[in-house]
Protein backbone atom coordinates (compact mmCIF):
# COMPACT_ATOMS: atom_id res chain seq x y z
CA UNK A 1 0.00 0.00 0.00
CA UNK A 2 1.04 3.41 -0.97
CA UNK A 3 2.18 5.86 2.04
CA UNK A 4 0.47 9.01 2.06
CA UNK A 5 3.14 11.99 1.50
CA UNK A 6 2.80 14.57 4.50
CA UNK A 7 4.73 17.74 5.11
CA UNK A 8 5.22 18.49 8.60
CA UNK A 9 7.11 21.17 10.66
CA UNK A 10 9.61 20.26 12.44
CA UNK A 11 11.23 23.42 14.08
CA UNK A 12 11.99 22.67 17.49
CA UNK A 13 10.14 19.26 17.56
CA UNK A 14 12.09 16.78 19.98
CA UNK A 15 13.26 13.70 18.07
CA UNK A 16 15.22 10.61 19.33
CA UNK A 17 17.45 8.02 17.57
CA UNK A 18 18.07 5.15 18.88
CA UNK A 19 21.15 3.62 16.88
CA UNK A 20 24.24 4.62 15.54
CA UNK A 21 24.70 3.12 11.87
CA UNK A 22 25.38 5.34 8.96
CA UNK A 23 21.63 5.08 8.00
CA UNK A 24 20.05 6.57 10.70
CA UNK A 25 22.78 8.92 11.18
CA UNK A 26 22.11 10.21 7.66
CA UNK A 27 18.07 10.49 8.65
CA UNK A 28 18.99 11.97 11.98
CA UNK A 29 21.13 14.82 10.01
CA UNK A 30 17.79 15.84 7.77
CA UNK A 31 16.17 16.36 10.96
CA UNK A 32 18.26 18.56 12.02
CA UNK A 33 18.06 20.17 8.29
CA UNK A 34 14.37 20.42 8.79
CA UNK A 35 15.39 22.62 12.52
CA UNK A 36 14.54 19.47 14.38
CA UNK A 37 16.17 19.18 17.86
CA UNK A 38 18.25 15.71 17.43
CA UNK A 39 19.05 13.39 20.44
CA UNK A 40 21.01 10.22 19.70
CA UNK A 41 20.98 7.29 22.20
CA UNK A 42 22.59 3.85 21.62
CA UNK A 43 20.11 0.65 22.26
CA UNK A 44 22.26 0.23 25.60
CA UNK A 45 21.04 3.66 27.07
CA UNK A 46 17.42 3.51 25.76
CA UNK A 47 14.80 3.65 28.59
CA UNK A 48 10.98 4.05 27.81
CA UNK A 49 11.41 7.24 29.74
CA UNK A 50 13.59 8.45 26.92
CA UNK A 51 10.32 8.30 24.63
CA UNK A 52 8.48 11.15 26.59
CA UNK A 53 7.92 14.39 24.79
CA UNK A 54 9.32 12.94 21.20
CA UNK A 55 7.60 13.63 18.02
CA UNK A 56 9.55 11.19 15.99
CA UNK A 57 12.13 8.71 16.99
CA UNK A 58 14.51 6.95 14.63
CA UNK A 59 15.63 3.27 15.42
CA UNK A 60 18.28 1.06 13.98
CA UNK A 61 19.73 -1.53 16.25
CA UNK A 62 20.72 -4.55 15.63
CA UNK A 63 18.76 -6.42 18.14
CA UNK A 64 15.36 -7.06 16.54
CA UNK A 65 13.31 -7.55 20.03
CA UNK A 66 14.58 -3.91 20.84
CA UNK A 67 13.52 -2.60 17.62
CA UNK A 68 10.27 -4.28 17.91
CA UNK A 69 9.71 -2.66 21.75
CA UNK A 70 10.41 0.76 20.58
CA UNK A 71 7.98 0.37 18.10
CA UNK A 72 5.13 -0.67 20.43
CA UNK A 73 5.95 1.62 22.75
CA UNK A 74 6.15 4.75 20.19
CA UNK A 75 2.85 2.99 18.80
CA UNK A 76 1.62 2.90 21.88
CA UNK A 77 1.59 6.57 22.89
CA UNK A 78 0.97 8.40 19.71
CA UNK A 79 4.62 8.78 18.28
CA UNK A 80 6.02 8.32 15.07
CA UNK A 81 8.26 6.78 14.41
CA UNK A 82 10.38 4.61 11.63
CA UNK A 83 12.65 1.47 12.09
CA UNK A 84 15.44 1.14 9.70
CA UNK A 85 14.97 -1.83 6.71
CA UNK A 86 11.42 -2.63 8.21
CA UNK A 87 8.84 -0.40 7.22
CA UNK A 88 6.43 -2.93 9.07
CA UNK A 89 7.35 -1.70 12.45
CA UNK A 90 7.24 1.71 11.49
CA UNK A 91 4.45 4.43 11.18
CA UNK A 92 6.11 6.34 8.66
CA UNK A 93 8.50 5.89 5.78
CA UNK A 94 11.13 8.30 5.43
CA UNK A 95 11.51 10.00 2.14
CA UNK A 96 14.35 10.45 -0.16
CA UNK A 97 14.50 14.13 -0.47
CA UNK A 98 15.74 17.34 -2.75
CA UNK A 99 15.73 20.72 -0.46
CA UNK A 100 16.29 24.19 -2.04
CA UNK A 101 15.03 27.20 0.15
CA UNK A 102 11.86 25.89 1.85
CA UNK A 103 10.80 24.44 -1.79
CA UNK A 104 10.88 20.55 -1.04
CA UNK A 105 10.17 17.72 -3.15
CA UNK A 106 9.87 14.15 -1.25
CA UNK A 107 10.22 10.77 -2.68
CA UNK A 108 9.15 7.56 -1.23
CA UNK A 109 8.99 3.73 -2.35
CA UNK A 110 6.33 3.26 0.71
CA UNK A 111 9.57 0.87 1.86
CA UNK A 112 10.03 -1.16 -1.14
CA UNK A 113 13.09 0.57 -2.68
CA UNK A 114 15.30 2.86 -1.19
CA UNK A 115 17.33 2.96 -4.01
CA UNK A 116 14.51 4.13 -6.48
CA UNK A 117 13.53 6.80 -4.13
CA UNK A 118 17.08 7.89 -3.80
CA UNK A 119 17.34 7.54 -7.89
CA UNK A 120 14.01 10.07 -8.24
CA UNK A 121 15.14 12.61 -5.49
CA UNK A 122 18.49 13.00 -7.98
CA UNK A 123 16.36 13.19 -11.10
CA UNK A 124 14.47 16.06 -9.27
CA UNK A 125 17.92 17.66 -8.36
CA UNK A 126 17.89 18.69 -11.72
CA UNK A 127 14.76 20.54 -11.46
CA UNK A 128 14.43 21.89 -8.08
CA UNK A 129 17.01 24.60 -8.84
CA UNK A 130 17.70 27.92 -6.79
CA UNK A 131 15.82 29.61 -9.43
CA UNK A 132 12.88 27.62 -8.08
CA UNK A 133 13.97 28.65 -4.26
CA UNK A 134 14.12 32.56 -5.22
CA UNK A 135 10.39 32.08 -6.80
CA UNK A 136 8.96 30.59 -3.63
CA UNK A 137 10.26 33.46 -1.87
CA UNK A 138 8.92 35.92 -3.84
CA UNK A 139 5.49 33.83 -4.88
CA UNK A 140 5.01 33.67 -0.89
CA UNK A 141 5.73 37.49 -0.14
CA UNK A 142 2.77 37.99 -3.36
CA UNK A 143 -0.08 35.95 -2.02
CA UNK A 144 -2.20 37.69 0.34
CA UNK A 145 -1.82 40.86 -1.72
CA UNK A 146 -3.04 38.08 -4.93
CA UNK A 147 -5.63 36.99 -2.50
CA UNK A 148 -7.31 40.43 -1.87
CA UNK A 149 -6.67 41.64 -5.13
CA UNK A 150 -8.83 38.34 -6.71
CA UNK A 151 -11.46 37.30 -4.11
CA UNK A 152 -11.90 34.10 -6.28
CA UNK A 153 -9.72 31.15 -6.02
CA UNK A 154 -10.08 30.14 -9.50
CA UNK A 155 -8.43 33.69 -10.64
CA UNK A 156 -5.95 33.40 -7.98
CA UNK A 157 -5.11 30.29 -9.36
CA UNK A 158 -4.63 32.28 -12.83
CA UNK A 159 -2.97 34.74 -11.30
CA UNK A 160 -0.23 32.60 -9.65
CA UNK A 161 0.09 30.46 -13.03
CA UNK A 162 0.41 33.46 -14.87
CA UNK A 163 3.36 34.86 -12.40
CA UNK A 164 4.93 31.05 -12.22
CA UNK A 165 4.79 31.15 -16.04
CA UNK A 166 6.17 35.04 -16.60
CA UNK A 167 9.07 34.11 -13.77
CA UNK A 168 10.44 31.32 -15.49
CA UNK A 169 10.56 32.70 -19.00
CA UNK A 170 12.40 35.32 -17.66
CA UNK A 171 15.87 35.30 -16.26
CA UNK A 172 15.75 35.63 -12.97
CA UNK A 173 13.05 36.48 -10.27
CA UNK A 174 10.19 39.75 -11.42
CA UNK A 175 10.94 42.44 -9.59
CA UNK A 176 8.05 43.98 -7.32
CA UNK A 177 7.44 46.89 -9.58
CA UNK A 178 7.24 43.60 -12.61
CA UNK A 179 4.65 41.82 -10.41
CA UNK A 180 2.76 44.54 -9.98
CA UNK A 181 2.36 45.53 -13.28
CA UNK A 182 1.71 41.74 -14.16
CA UNK A 183 -0.69 41.28 -12.11
CA UNK A 184 -2.73 44.60 -13.04
CA UNK A 185 -1.97 43.37 -16.39
CA UNK A 186 -3.53 40.08 -15.24
CA UNK A 187 -6.38 41.90 -12.77
CA UNK A 188 -7.88 43.36 -16.89
CA UNK A 189 -8.44 39.91 -18.59
CA UNK A 190 -10.14 37.95 -15.25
Amino acid sequence: MAFFPMFIDLTGANCLVIGDSDAVLKRSDALLDFGAKVKVITKDEFTPADLQGRKIVLVDTDDEEINLQISMLCKDAGIAVNIVDKPELGTFSFPAYVKEGDLVGGFSSSGKSTALARFLANKEKEVLTPKLADLNEMLGKWKQPIEELFPMKSSQNSAFEQLIDYALCYDGTPTDEEVEELLMSISMTL
